[in-house]
């Protein structure tokens, strides 16, 4: 028997990172090689043309990705709460909601795409291209929607592969498409937008294995529920401020940059803006952990946990951040030249530029890192905050100002443009730490909760059968040394005596370790077990007579007051209650 460890999360760490390292990877892969095909087949105001539509696509995903995200996190946090209905009527509501979204997006394609164009492009020769990808973008919005937002939601259901699998398949279908329709046919721009809606479309072939799988925590009801919608507004908010800032920090963008150093100028924010999504295919991966992870732990109110999937995630991500910055600083040349911009005065502007830009780089992946990770423990208003300084705020007044004032010393202004990305970044860094400082003096950093509520004893144990009286004593001592009448401390060391020796012989190969968490409440006591045993549910378990009955679980069943159960992050999660009224009852 040990103090708590944090094996077991370390476990779902590593299985969690891989599959979000790559979807990000696919994700953020498929929008660069596909700007860099653009860029060299169709040249570089095709490439800025797409650019401009950016405002149009984060419209199309505000409901399937952004309010899909604030689903996946509630649904988890109300699995971790045992609460699978709650879970099941947001992933219904805002399922639904996506597809009308998406239906009314395609109305809007018929109507809306010309003077949207012109409005985004100023009336100038980005015009046509624009409207052209735009209106083919607009067409595929439901595809893309309910792709996007099947994806928020296979972390929760256990699978982050599939998620991966989604992104990874769309993207090289949209590649290859993007290659034949822009080599060997006349569509041109159209082309580079057919694809990418036919690769989320062959990609969605992926998630038959989850429909058809057996045992789904959430299932798909014909409900539109207003309270499902707002806790999923809630959840999500951090992320559709996000968006919306997004979109208003694109549209400033365009029109500051464009209008003030040009075409030029504009090329050159394209090519960062993608560097910068290179970037993010690995750090914003590790950082994709959290919400998969943190919601159903906070749910929980597992705080160790919580602690170590924050910091463990932070670490990694600060690492590999160190070590992309430099390749990016060295290779900035090499890099721009991936994206069409291989020599000339706009090489020498780019490269420049591109590595001060760059340098945002670790406040935005800290500032990325805060963001996801109060968005899963119930700190919206603070996520949210952080959200709209960074993106909006404090970058269009930075971009402008910075600027104008390098072209009035006589300067480019290009460098100036790329000071305004760190400016902005680093003040937001710096007014969170202010803040976390104010609320939370001793831990300013971030916000980490402290303990459970109530006295509570924190387990890790091996899963071996001798380590089972150790945790039985300590257990017992615990709860006398704590005030819980001696009958009520009984009946739960006898359940968990049961539970555990049954996780022990029946949890299979990969049954390791055992966290248990008791926790002392002023009308219950409550047990929390988990592990990473085969799946068992000891709620629906009942005896059927047969000679290799799993023993003990009917006298849980007896002993307490209420039991749950929920598989989730791909562990059994177990809540024993023994409440207290009931012993005086007995008595």
């Amino acid at each position: 028997m040990a103090q708590r460890n944090h094996r077991l999360i370390d476990g779902k760490i590593a299985k969690y990172m891989l599959p979000s390292i790559m979807m990000n990877m696919a994700m953020q892969l498929g929008n660069i090689v596909d700007t860099m095909l653009v860029g060299n087949l169709l040249g570089t105001k095709a490439m800025s043309a797409i650019m401009l539509c950016m405002p149009v696509a984060l419209l199309e995903q505000v409901v399937g990705f952004g309010l899909g995200t604030g689903a996946a996190i509630a649904a988890a946090t109300f699995l971790g709460k045992r609460d699978k209905k709650s879970a099941s009527d947001i992933f219904s509501t805002v399922f639904w909601l996506t597809v009308i979204f998406g239906a009314l997006f395609v109305l809007a394609a018929f109507f809306l795409c010309d003077p949207l164009a012109h409005l985004l492009s100023s009336g100038g020769e980005f015009e046509g291209l624009a409207r052209d990808y735009m209106f083919i973008w607009m067409l595929g919005c439901p595809v893309i929607g309910i792709g996007l937002y099947l994806m928020n939601f296979m972390g929760v259901e256990s699978q982050p592969r599939l998620s991966s699998a989604y992104i990874i398949v769309s993207n090289v279908i949209n590649l290859v498409l993007d290659y034949i329709f822009l080599a060997y046919t006349p569509l041109g721009i159209k082309g580079a937008a057919l694809s990418t809606v036919i690769g989320y479309l062959g990609g969605m072939a992926v998630y038959i294995k989850y429909i058809r799988t057996k045992g789904k925590m959430l299932s798909l009801r014909p409900v539109i529920a207003l309270s499902s919608a707002a806790a999923a507004l809630k959840s999500g908010s951090p992320t559709l401020i996000y968006m919306g800032m997004k979109l208003v920090q694109s549209l400033g963008l365009n029109f500051i940059i464009k209008g003030l150093l040009g075409e030029e100028g504009f090329t050159i924010y394209t090519v960062c803006s993608n560097v910068m999504m290179i970037m993010l295919m690995v750090t914003g991966g590790i950082i994709g952990v959290i919400p998969n992870l943190a919601g159903v732990l906070y749910g929980e109110k597992d705080y160790y946990g919580l602690r170590s999937v924050a910091l463990r995630t932070l670490k990694t991500a600060g690492i590999v951040t160190a070590g992309l910055l430099i390749g990016i600083v060295i290779f900035a040349g090499q890099v721009a030249g991936l994206f069409g911009v291989n020599e000339g005065s706009l090489l020498g502007f780019t490269v420049p530029a591109m590595r001060c830009f760059m340098l945002c780089l670790p406040f935005f992946v800290w500032n990325k890192f805060l963001t996801s990770y109060y968005q899963c423990i119930g700190e919206t208003r603070f996520a949210s905050l952080i959200t709209l300084l960074e993106n909006g705020t404090i970058i269009l007044p930075a971009a402008y100002i910075s600027i104008s004032l390098a072209l009035s010393a006589d300067s480019s202004g290009f460098i100036a443009m790329g000071l305004s990305f760190v400016i902005s970044e680093g003040l937001t860094a710096a007014v969170s730490l202010v803040i976390g400082f104010i609320k939370h003096p001793k831990n300013p950093a971030f916000i980490l909760p402290g303990t459970n509520t109530g006295e509570c004893l924190d387990l890790s144990i091996p899963a071996d059968k001798e380590e089972v009286p150790a945790l039985v004593r300590r257990m017992l001592e615990f709860a006398v040394e704590n005030g819980v009448e001696r009958t009520l401390a009984n009946r739960m060391t006898v359940a968990a005596e049961e539970m555990t020796e049954n996780i022990i012989a029946y949890g299979g190969k990969s049954s390791e370790w055992i966290d248990l968490c008791l926790t002392i409440e002023p009308e219950v006591l409550r047990m929390r077990l988990r592990d990473n045993g085969i799946p068992f549910d000891p709620t629906s378990y009942e005896f059927d007579g047969d000679l290799f009955d799993i023993s003990g679980i009917g006298i849980v069943k007896r002993l307490a007051s209420d039991i749950d159960y929920v598989r989730s992050i791909d562990l059994n999660n177990t809540v024993i209650e023994v409440g207290k009224n009931a012993i005086t009852e007995e008595h």
